[in-house]
């Protein structure tokens, strides 16, 4: 897996690194990424911390309203989303509040597919209390991001897997698929334990 992380959320506000970002290869070319991901619930769904409680559209249009709870700080989001397109390359999510700026996604072309750059951009934090409010899950973003795009190019022409990932996984919290998980692989090693006991009691 190529995935490249790097952060500075202390640096000078008014300067291009006062940022975090995350650099992802993917198998789909940057039309079909921007596309899945252009879906605002999708894209914030994906990010395995992130507890979407409710993702309002609202009359305006491009303009949203998010109250989550981001299980990496343990803290309350609660702000509007602006979505504004920045070309063909991409699009920016703006946040009317908080430490958070804004959300870049952005796509090219790398051989015979793409890579996915995802840049989020900070204010200044001017406390500790601030400076908590940095969010450390884009990381694990950027992997779920990339699971969820392998999937897509192994499974994604059978209509079955299509909906259930629309359906049933992405719409769960992030508890319910830790859980989901844990059954699945409670469920798996019982199996193999049933497998591997039955020819002992044959014999």
């Amino acid at each position: 897996m190529t995935l490249a992380a790097a952060c500075d959320p202390t640096a000078d506000a008014a300067g291009p690194d006062n940022a975090a970002w995350v650099d992802i290869e993917l198998p789909q070319k940057p039309a079909a990424v921007l596309a899945e991901l252009c879906n605002i619930g999708r894209l914030l769904r994906l990010n395995p911390y992130l507890e979407i409680r409710n993702l309002e559209k609202l009359a305006e249009t491009h303009r949203h309203r998010l109250e989550a709870l981001n299980e990496m700080n343990g803290l309350a989001v609660s702000c509007g989303l602006t979505f504004q397109e920045t070309g063909a390359s991409g699009f920016r999510l703006r946040y009317d509040s908080g430490l958070k700026l804004a959300t870049e996604v952005t796509a090219a072309a790398r051989g015979n597919g793409s890579v996915l750059h995802v840049r989020e951009y900070y204010r200044q934090p001017q406390n500790d209390a601030q400076l908590s409010e940095v969010d450390r899950s884009l990381t694990p973003w950027g992997i779920a991001l990339r699971r969820h795009f392998l999937g897509q190019a192994r499974w994604g022409r059978f209509r079955l897997y299509r909906w259930w990932r629309e359906r049933l996984w992405i719409p769960m919290s992030p508890r319910e698929r830790r859980i989901t998980r844990l059954i699945a692989w409670a469920t798996l090693i019982e199996f193999v334990v049933f497998l591997v006991a039955v020819p002992i009691f044959l014999y």
